[in-house]
């Protein structure tokens, strides 16, 4: 996807590219075998507010713009090569995916999957009662870490 960003008076101000995968081709036990990705129940962040609002503790909240582009795939997934990138001799090649791309029907479970990994590795344990809030302590300091959609809200107890 290509598109010309402009100022308030018309002139160009930048230029923006974005790849992204046609998934509406993609085939079911072809291309991907799974899509589920666990959201935060809204009744979880409530009671995380209320927790930090009883025991007095900071809350941090950040959103990472680019975080499902982290996603590992799984499946093998080639995609044409993109537009203005094909080389004359070159046009009968393939780009081979290693990573998830926006467009992608297994892009949230893969993003999910690589998260839950990486929190497990620094000692966080996902909630019984909602798979997308994690909870750790460190000496006298509780953190839970609550995934929303593309939200990550923390909190902690220091």
């Amino acid at each position: 996807m290509f598109k010309i960003k402009q100022g308030v008076n018309g002139e160009v101000e930048h230029y923006k590219a974005r790849l992204v995968a046609r998934g509406f081709t993609q085939t079911y036990k072809v291309d991907y075998n799974e899509t589920f990705a666990p959201v935060t129940k809204f009744t979880s962040i409530c009671c995380i507010f209320a927790l930090a609002a009883l025991e007095d503790m900071e809350i941090h909240q950040m959103d990472v713009k680019t975080t499902f582009l982290n996603g590992e795939l799984e499946e093998e997934i080639y995609t044409k090569q993109p537009q203005r990138f094909v080389h004359q001799g070159g046009e009968h090649l393939v780009c081979k995916l290693h990573k998830t791309l926006y467009g992608l029907k297994q892009l949230p479970r893969a993003w999910n999957q690589k998260l839950n990994t990486f929190f497990k590795s620094v000692q966080f344990m996902k909630s019984e009662a909602d798979p997308s809030v994690y909870v750790t302590q460190v000496r006298d300091v509780k953190f839970f870490i609550v995934i929303y959609v593309d939200d990550l809200i923390s909190v902690c107890n220091d």
